[in-house]
């Protein structure tokens, strides 16, 4: 009897959800919601420079209160890609959007007192198909604040070439993230640096972007949210 008994009970351990890291749990739980800003954006592309001052208490595509250069004095591709960031940007610049990125078990490689690193396949999340057929060849890893669940860190990266369509191959996929934490709590997107190459339906695809944000103020009129 009491070795069918411990049989029963270890099987039934084992069919058990391994514990939920509490650290995970945290970021997971994180909320955008807080006093909305308003701040700038520096794009620098390798052939354009622009700054867009960004209202977060604007409705969405109408949020790029200012853009410099003036948008009447750039020509083809200059004038293409302003519009696309007038138009696109929608002022979410919170770290927490990379927790859905983040699967429950993503391994924890380091930690210090404060934050833990964690390494892991990346999840889609909210991306479109089109870019969601990426993640699975990609590594990520985040670095999390223990105490709040805040997202300090974030990068992606390719380990190897890959091919995530028949007409596309990707030689270089990077993307690296750090974070900035507000009085409110929440971190933010301080700096974001894109590197893309390989090649699609027989051409060159060479991009490479770095973005910073800076002088958040906190439009205290306009309560709170989350663009």
């Amino acid at each position: 009897m009491r070795t069918l008994f411990l049989a029963s009970l270890l099987a039934l351990t084992a069919a058990l959800p391994a514990s939920a890291d509490a650290v995970l749990t945290k970021a997971k739980a994180v909320s955008k919601e807080g006093p909305l800003y308003a701040f700038d954006v520096d794009v620098d592309d390798g052939k354009n420079q622009f700054r867009m001052t960004v209202d977060q208490s604007q409705p969405n595509g109408q949020r790029v209160v200012k853009f410099a250069p003036e948008v009447s004095t750039l020509k083809g591709d200059s004038a293409k890609k302003a519009d696309m960031l007038i138009k696109k940007t929608a002022g979410d610049i919170w770290c927490s959007s990379f927790a859905e990125n983040i699967p429950a078990d993503a391994k924890r490689v380091s930690e210090t007192p404060v934050s833990a690193t964690y390494s892991f396949t990346p999840l889609p999340g909210k991306a479109d198909a089109q870019s969601a057929s990426a993640y699975k060849f990609l590594k990520a890893t985040a670095t999390i604040d223990k105490s709040t669940g805040a997202i300090l860190a974030y990068e992606m990266k390719s380990p190897k070439a890959f091919k995530p369509m028949a007409v596309a191959k990707i030689d270089k996929l990077s993307m690296k993230v750090a974070c900035k934490p507000l009085p409110d709590g929440r971190t933010y997107i301080e700096s974001l640096a894109f590197d893309l190459k390989g090649s699609a339906m027989m051409q060159p695809l060479d991009q490479k972007e770095v973005r910073r944000i800076s002088n958040l103020t906190p439009l205290q009129k306009s309560g709170f949210g989350s663009p």
